[in-house]
């Protein structure tokens, strides 16, 4: 695809998503409130309703089939649903450990839960709250599903490791090493391709999911947490704690492009559109940049330490 026709691409898909009528949602869990803050955005934020949750919300995770939002309460062990229409907690799903990376399976039929605490992948059917547990290393955080390899990836920080899991089987069919102390992750949405944050040697792993290994290590700035990618796909964006700082890598090269400076403390991060939307834990803020010069575009206040490990942008 030439430039001029990856322009047009682009004109077309940024016609259609904010086109009249889109409703876009943005959740941020704000683990100092106990809360979840709502937003609707359509390139400005606009405060729809403050959710109360568990204690220490951290983890998102989002359903179109369900149109639900899960929520991982940290310290109260227990995932909130929350109805994505109404914006109240429909039910609560008590948990035997710590949840923290949540996923939805794309039939809406499973919640997947990284239990910190006890080493596992919970997996929990979401009509009768019946779970089992499935074993993954120590310390699982992030955790991204696969629809098209019929996989789940769950990154365990403290075997510096992604095992892999049979969406359909539920059993570990492998185990890949990345750097140290992985905990973020993300599929590109072009290449068969994991990205991995590993926040202990600043780096992030490429994997290539095809052979189910690391095919290239990228030095980004210090700790960093999450990962999206750009409408096109030939751009990922880092967040990077303690740089405060998001770094950009160049998908088709697998380089470092560069690095700008963002608020305080960045963690979670996503996209919509051309807007890549991160919160700053520090400043307690929820901030849009565009993707292609990295302007900001809106922000809004948020509740105290918003985190949102997991895709939070629910677009109807």
């Amino acid at each position: 695809m030439n430039d001029l026709s990856k322009i047009f691409v682009g004109l077309v898909l940024l016609c259609s998503i904010l086109s009249a009528g889109a409703d876009v949602k943005v959740f941020v869990t704000n683990q100092g409130s106990n809360s979840v803050t709502v937003y609707s955005f359509d390139g400005k934020f606009e405060l729809l309703r403050e959710v109360q949750v568990g204690k220490a919300p951290a983890g998102v995770a989002l359903s179109t089939v369900n149109r639900e939002a899960y929520i991982s309460n940290t310290e109260s062990s227990e995932i909130s649903v929350i109805d994505v229409d109404s914006l109240e907690v429909k039910k609560t799903i008590d948990l035997n450990g710590s949840s923290l990376g949540v996923a939805v399976s794309p039939d809406g039929k499973r919640l997947f839960v990284s239990d910190w605490f006890n080493n596992c992948l919970l997996v929990i059917q979401l009509s009768s709250h019946k779970r089992r547990c499935i074993e993954v290393g120590k310390a699982p955080a992030g955790i991204s599903v696969s629809e098209k390899n019929d996989e789940i990836y769950v990154v365990s920080r403290d075997s510096n490791s992604v095992f892999v899991v049979s969406l359909s089987e539920e059993k570990v069919i492998g185990k890949i090493l990345v750097g140290d102390h992985p905990f973020g992750l993300k599929l590109s949405p072009v290449k068969n391709h994991l990205y991995v944050t590993n926040v202990q040697s600043n780096d992030v792993s490429i994997v290539d999911l095809t052979e189910h290994k690391e095919i290239k290590r990228i030095k980004v700035g210090k700790k960093p947490y999450c990962i999206t990618f750009s409408m096109s796909g030939e751009k990922s964006f880092v967040t990077n704690q303690y740089s405060d700082s998001i770094s950009i890598i160049n998908t088709d090269l697998l380089l470092l492009e560069k690095t700008v400076a963002s608020a305080s403390f960045p963690e979670g991060i996503d996209t919509h559109g051309p807007f890549i939307i991160f919160v700053s834990w520090l400043d307690e803020e929820i901030v849009a940049i565009d993707e292609r010069d990295q302007s900001v575009v809106s922000y809004a206040s948020t509740g105290i330490n918003p985190r949102n490990f997991g895709d939070f942008i629910f677009v109807e």
